[in-house]
């Protein structure tokens, strides 16, 4: 098995966005309650496009890419199951006869709504603080991001598997 050029550009992709997430935006003054998951936004397009399987493999590999950067405020390995659940959820949305838009928009919800459950459930598992209007925010800021960048991870993924990159 080779590496593709599509592949490259995933973890490329998952690797900016895990650095953006914990080290740009914050230094920007997003507040830490409306900071966009855009590694959410990436598994959720590979999902889309490539159905459950793909979905919660690249959700895993994702999580632990998150897990490796600073600062780590979960145990090690839940990130990268979290994800992967969110992947498979993403995953189910898969339907190659149709391009709808609202499609992949419906799956980054449902998704981010599995990430927002599982840190629900971590915190009260944990007897961590439970923030459930920072949770709502950050699926709100999630769901924006994906209508503004789905679109476009998707006709990149489309383009190179047309041409035989992907």
């Amino acid at each position: 098995m080779r590496p593709t050029l599509l592949g490259l550009l995933r973890t490329a992709y998952v690797v900016v966005s895990a650095l953006l997430v914990a080290t740009l935006l914050p230094r920007l003054g997003v507040p830490p309650g409306a900071l966009p998951d855009l590694v959410l936004v990436g598994v959720v397009a590979t999902a889309v496009l490539r159905g459950p399987d793909h979905g919660a493999l690249t959700g895993l590999v994702a999580g632990w890419v998150v897990e490796l950067v600073p600062p780590v405020g979960h145990p090690l390995g839940l990130t990268a199951l979290v994800l992967m659940l969110a992947g498979l959820a993403a995953g189910c949305f898969r339907n190659p006869a149709s391009r709808s838009a609202l499609r992949p928009v419906a799956a980054l919800v449902v998704a981010a709504v599995v990430v927002l459950a599982a840190h629900v459930a971590a915190a009260v598992l944990g007897d961590g603080e439970l923030e459930l209007l920072d949770g709502a925010r950050r699926v709100a800021a999630t769901t924006v991001a994906g209508v503004l960048l789905l679109p476009a991870l998707l006709a990149l993924d489309r383009a190179l598997v047309r041409r035989r990159l992907g």
